[in-house]
């Protein structure tokens, strides 16, 4: 097993970011990655072109999308289920991550805790506890790794894992655009070739460490999977 290190939690102009694919996948490689999951809200327009991308200058590209509702935010990677976001509500959320789950796909919660504004509403995890039981990942750090509110994350998570769920910690830059935050990368522990399916497996099986400057900071959960 190796271990690689990802950007989970990225947009392109097809959706709100600033990036076109190709620009994406250049700066993710500029910036060290060995890979990224593209998650553009409601929308998977863009991932085929930046795939491709991936293929061409040796990026490994989760394909992926964020249901972006005003309840929360949940990035589901993967490209194999086709869940209408616009059906997804409280009341069925948990329904609507197992039918992601069960072709294939992982889905995790975004930035739990993100303040409200109006463009982009429904950051904040409105969702029901429920959603603990279904998620194969929680974003214990987003963005700036020093907004007050990873805290408030990095807290729950270790609940979430006290009271025995097994979820992967993962770190979401929310990369849009170029800039200067400082920001962890996700480390995935990857069984094989360095790919997407792989990727993806390492993350239900909790092989994930959060790092910033290569120091762990979100300890790593005991519950992986071999």
């Amino acid at each position: 097993m190796k271990y690689y290190r990802f950007e989970l939690h990225c947009h392109t102009f097809h959706s709100d970011g600033s990036f076109s694919p190709e620009e994406l996948v250049e700066a993710a490689l500029k910036a060290g990655l060995d890979g990224i999951a593209l998650t553009d809200h409601n929308t998977t327009s863009g991932v085929a072109e930046t795939v491709r991308y991936g293929e061409k200058y040796g990026l490994a590209v989760i394909p992926g999308i964020e249901w972006t509702t005003f309840y929360g935010h949940v990035t589901v990677l993967g490209g194999h289920s086709r869940v209408d976001w616009l059906s997804v509500t409280p009341d069925n959320v948990t329904e609507k991550i197992e039918q992601a789950r069960s072709v294939g796909d992982v889905c995790i919660l975004a930035h739990p805790y993100r303040v409200g504004y109006p463009v982009c509403t429904g950051g904040m995890n409105e969702f029901p506890e429920s959603i603990f039981s279904v998620l194969d990942g929680y974003e214990a750090v987003s963005e700036d790794v020093f907004k007050p509110t990873n805290r408030r994350q990095t807290e729950e998570y270790f609940r979430l894992i006290n009271e025995g769920h097994r979820i992967a910690a993962v770190y979401g830059r929310d990369w849009h655009r170029p800039s200067d935050i400082r920001h962890a990368v996700t480390e995935l522990g990857i069984e094989g070739a360095l790919n997407a399916e792989n990727a993806l497996e390492a993350i239900r099986r909790g092989r994930t460490r959060i790092t910033l400057n290569g120091r762990e900071i979100v300890a790593t959960p005991e519950w992986r999977l071999k």
